[in-house]
This record gives C-alpha cells, structure tokens and sequence, in this order.
C-alpha cells in the first residue's frame, strides 16, 4: 500500500508533468524538482516515475512526458538548440538597453525562457520602468525595436521581440495570478537590472503559493550587461525638462490607441497584453488531463 507522503509525491509529479505537456513540454528530473509543490530528491523523484508512474509517465533516458507523447521530447531537444541560437539574437539586440532611462529592468520570459522556442516563436521581454514613467519608457523602447525592424506586429513574429508586458517598479501582481503565469515569472531570465528582478519576486510571493521549491536564477552569465551611466544622466535631463509632460501626454495617447480585449490590462503601473491568452489554453488542457488521470 502507498503511504501518504508518497502518493502525494506521486500525484505532485504527474501534475507538473500533465501542466508541461499541456504546453508540448518534455521535462529533465530537476525540472520536474524545481516545480514540485514538496520537498524531493532527484532518487525518490526518479523512483516514483519508475515504479508508481510507469503507466502514466515514460522517459526517452532524459526527458519525462505523458505516455504516447514520445513526439515532444524529441521536439524539445530541437527548440533547445534553437533557443540557445536566439540567446546571440537577444544579446545583440538588447545591449543597448543599457542606455535607455527611466528603465529598470528587462528579463526574457515565454518560450525563450523555458528554452522552448521555434522558429516560428517571438522573443517575451518583461520590462521594469522607474514608477509614474511606464508610458514615455514605453514609447522610447517601442521606438527602438521599430526603427530595427525588430518589434513584433501584425503578421511579424518569428525571431521577433514581444513587448507585451510592462511593469512600474515595485508593483504587486494583482490579475491574473495563476499556475501558469507563476511558471512564466519563476522562469525569467534577467538580462538587465537583476536586483530589480528580485525585488519584483519578493514583492510577489504569491508565486510561492504556486511553486514553493522555485528559485530565482538572478545571476544570466551569458547577459553581464549594467546600466551606463548615460541613462542616468537622460533621466535626470529629462525629469528637469519635459519628461513628466511628455509620459503625460503619451500615456493619454496609448491609452486612445490601445485596443481593450480580454486579457488586456492597462494601467499607469502595468501594461500586459495577451489577447487571447495562451495561459488560459494551457491551464484548460491541464485541467483536463488531471481530472481524467
């Protein structure tokens, strides 16, 4: 007979496993680890999938996947190289974020994050903006992508960056607090102002609630960028000129243009667009797999 703490075990596993394939994910066991809502070694993990698994879960040696779904743990080994090729892609671009005031923070987050990218994926950026300064920083880093030809629009997606989601500093996630969106920011990869990034956590512990073995990678060797001091020098012109007025008066234009849908929110401290959102997909077809287990 199953003790408790191990039927627990066993059913905490087959849930992270049936949330992943939901998103066409195939896991290593330190995923699986880094998601479970219990404490575990990667032994008992192992031995769990093994022996009160086996007609649920099978392995491919290194990735774990729902049974007869062999398929994406073969697709996972080619959207990892894929992602690792974007990695030189974001680099590129995202340096010159370094000089941009009023900015915080940048962290990847999405598909890049969880190192499941296909070539037809676009690049999530999570920005952090100094507070009262959400829609100016917005404009100038908007502006920036277009002018490269890099911001994602309309039919432009693949290899692109998605600007969807904007975050004042210091602000508290207030909508949308679910597994899903728990994973996306236990996941993020900070590219710049990391200590802004931690911060965000601990201002949001209800990711916890979701994910309490998750930590924060705040340290990305392969992104050593800091901010210039240039951006600090823009700020202080700006806030001693027109920047108050122009964040003004450009948050009353976006706030005109921005097309209210579902999962769209709008506010002076946070900007998120995901119009018909993918997480609640995801979560529906978890759902599924879980109440039919």
């Amino acid at each position: 007979m199953m003790t408790g703490k191990k039927s627990m075990l066993k059913d905490s596993i087959f849930k992270v496993v049936a949330f992943f394939d939901a998103q066409d994910i195939a896991l290593t066991l330190a995923e699986i680890q880094n998601y479970l809502d219990s404490k575990a070694s990667l032994r008992e993990i192992e031995t769990c999938l093994d022996e009160d698994l086996a007609g649920k879960i099978e392995s491919n040696g290194s990735l774990y996947f729902l049974r007869g779904r062999t398929n994406i743990a073969e697709a996972r080994q080619e959207r990892y190289r894929t992602s690792l090729l974007r990695f030189r892609k974001a680099k590129k671009y995202l340096w010159a974020l370094r000089f941009f005031p009023y900015l915080r923070a940048v962290a990847l987050s999405g598909s890049q994050a969880l190192l499941n990218v296909t070539p037809e994926s676009d690049v999530d950026l999570l920005i952090i903006t100094k507070k009262n300064r959400i829609w100016l920083t917005r404009a100038l880093i908007s502006g920036y992508f277009q002018i490269l030809g890099q911001r994602r629009h309309g039919r432009h997606v693949a290899g692109r960056f998605c600007l969807n989601h904007y975050l004042a500093e210091d602000k508290e996630i207030t909508d949308d607090r679910n597994l899903y969106t728990a994973v996306e920011y236990a996941n993020l990869l900070p590219v710049l102002g990391a200590e802004n990034i931690a911060r965000f956590w601990d201002n949001n512990k209800w990711i916890k609630e979701y994910l309490p073995a998750a930590v924060l990678e705040t340290t990305q060797p392969f992104f050593d960028f800091r901010f210039s001091g240039m951006s600090l020098i823009l700020e202080t012109v700006l806030e001693y000129t027109i920047g108050p007025a122009l964040n003004h008066v450009l948050g009353i234009y976006q706030k005109r243009r921005i097309r209210r849908q579902e999962n769209i929110l709008v506010s002076d401290d946070e900007l998120s667009f995901h119009p018909g959102s993918h997480g609640q997909k995801v979560l529906e077809k978890y759902k599924k797999a879980v109440s039919t287990s």
